[in-house]
């Protein structure tokens, strides 16, 4: 019965695809668009070994030039994996992974997939395949600022502890443009794991001269003199080292 009932569905989606194909060669016929192409081989190839169901429905959409049909469909249905919990850790990975993959290929610039593709291997266990992702996705993004937030905060600084790397990436997500406010705390904070505390203070420090929110500001002052005093509890480091010349007229002392 469900292989009769996947036929009829199979078959009705794609008479709905054929039309809205039919319709969208009409509408577009004297109309010249610079569409990226996708690889096909490349989409079924994913999708075929363990979603053969989501192969069928992805490959028509995509030979039909609907391929932000098929990032849809496969988006939900990696949501609809994940969200089974029936599934064995190592099954759910399985299944999900090839769908992600697909959608990602389909459409690059599709940041929610990359985002819940790593969210998804981060909590099944696979730590570095969603690294892997999340370079990708900023690769293909690079102003998806969660995306950096995600690699270099929530798995580099609390998960893996790759203080340096975390460190890195942060100070390039800095580099660019509209970044968001947070990313200069957060690197204040890398600095402070990885042990960097002069760098730590020294970064706060330009925060306080940059901002002019008074939250913020209180937020520094808090921070510098919590470091000033571990910082001369460290033997490496000679006590009073950091002092009212951290900012310009003394404005925060220890």
């Amino acid at each position: 019965m469900q292989k009769i009932y996947f036929l009829k569905s199979t078959a009705f989606l794609l008479f709905i695809l054929t039309a809205l194909f039919i319709c969208k060669v009409l509408i577009e016929a004297n109309i010249k668009e610079n569409v990226p192409s996708v690889s096909l081989r490349k989409v079924v190839g994913y999708l075929s070994e363990e979603n053969p169901k989501e192969a069928t429905i992805a490959g028509m959409s995509v030979m039909l030039g609907f391929g932000e049909v098929a990032t849809d469909f496969l988006f939900l249905q990696a949501i609809q994996y994940f969200g089974d919990w029936e599934l064995p850790r190592e099954r759910k990975f399985k299944m999900v992974y090839p769908v992600i993959r697909a959608t990602v290929t389909i459409s690059p610039h599709f940041v929610p997939g990359y985002y819940f593709g790593a969210l998804v291997f981060d909590e099944l266990g696979y730590i570095d395949t969603a690294v892997d992702l999340l370079n990708e996705g900023i690769s293909n993004n690079t102003r998806a600022f969660e995306l950096w937030l995600y690699r270099d905060f929530t798995i580099r600084l609390f998960k893996t502890k790759e203080y340096k790397k975390a460190i890195e990436g942060i100070k390039k997500a800095l580099q660019l443009k509209e970044h968001p406010p947070i990313l200069d705390r957060i690197l204040a904070y890398a600095y402070e794991k990885d042990g960097q505390i002069d760098r730590a203070i020294s970064q706060w420090g330009k925060i306080y001269i940059s901002t002019e929110d008074p939250g913020i500001k209180a937020i520094c002052r808090k921070n510098i003199a919590r470091l000033i005093k571990e910082g001369s509890k460290n033997e490496n480091n000679k006590k009073n080292k950091y002092n009212e010349k951290l900012l310009p007229g003394g404005e925060i002392k220890r």
